[in-house]
């Protein structure tokens, strides 16, 4: 679960990470659990948007942070995303092992730069067990997010925006419109690494 906060005036966005386990003493209409349950949770109160519903309304209570749009897919929808852009670049800081039996089992990669599948993308995003567990997971998805902007910059992908918009409508569900979505898609072009600032939530700070 990510909160994406975007500074349209000072360009600038931070990315708080909350980890999945995070577990959650009032839940409306339903008993405490974790934070990771609570879109589920919702969808079955109201199905077709009671999750984000909820769920925003958790963190705002619980944070103080008003969210104001929504974006989730499921893990096929993710691998479709990454292999419609043809792979995605990812720039591996240190040696990375992950096991995943469902997208195919190993993926070991060297420091530097590789272009991840879907499925290989998935084991690096996914994978808690073998290295760091979940911070370390959560700051590698973060990293897979600065990628992706990275490759729209360096293959000139903004045009494609709105096909891909639109060939991946049934698969990601989102409030956020065509229209909105490029001026979020610009202004992440615009940022700068120092203009962005990353955050894993973790004890003692939650």
């Amino acid at each position: 679960l990510m909160i994406v906060a975007l500074d349209r005036e000072n360009g600038r966005a931070g990315v708080i990470s909350i980890p999945r386990d995070v577990f959650i003493e009032e839940i409306p209409n339903h008993q405490p659990n974790r934070i990771n349950v609570i879109d589920y949770l919702g969808e079955l109160d109201e199905p077709d948007g009671g999750g984000p519903t909820l769920l925003s309304d958790i963190i705002e209570q619980n944070m103080g942070i008003p969210i104001h749009h929504y974006l989730r897919f499921s893990f096929d929808s993710f691998r479709e995303v990454v292999d419609a852009l043809g792979g995605v670049p990812v720039d591996i800081d240190c040696a990375f092992q992950g096991y995943i039996e469902d997208e195919g089992g190993w993926l070991v990669l060297e420091p530097g730069l590789h272009r991840l599948t879907g499925n290989q993308a998935m084991i690096y995003v996914r994978d808690r067990q073998l290295t760091g567990g979940d911070l370390n997971r959560a700051r590698r998805q973060q990293r897979f997010v600065w990628a992706v902007r990275n490759q729209v910059l360096d293959e000139n992908l903004l045009t494609r925006v709105p096909a891909l918009y639109t060939a991946l409508s049934d698969s990601v569900d989102t409030d956020i419109g065509l229209v909105t979505a490029l001026q979020f898609a610009r202004l992440a072009l615009a940022l700068d690494p120092e203009d962005l600032h990353g955050m894993v939530v973790a004890p003692p700070d939650m």
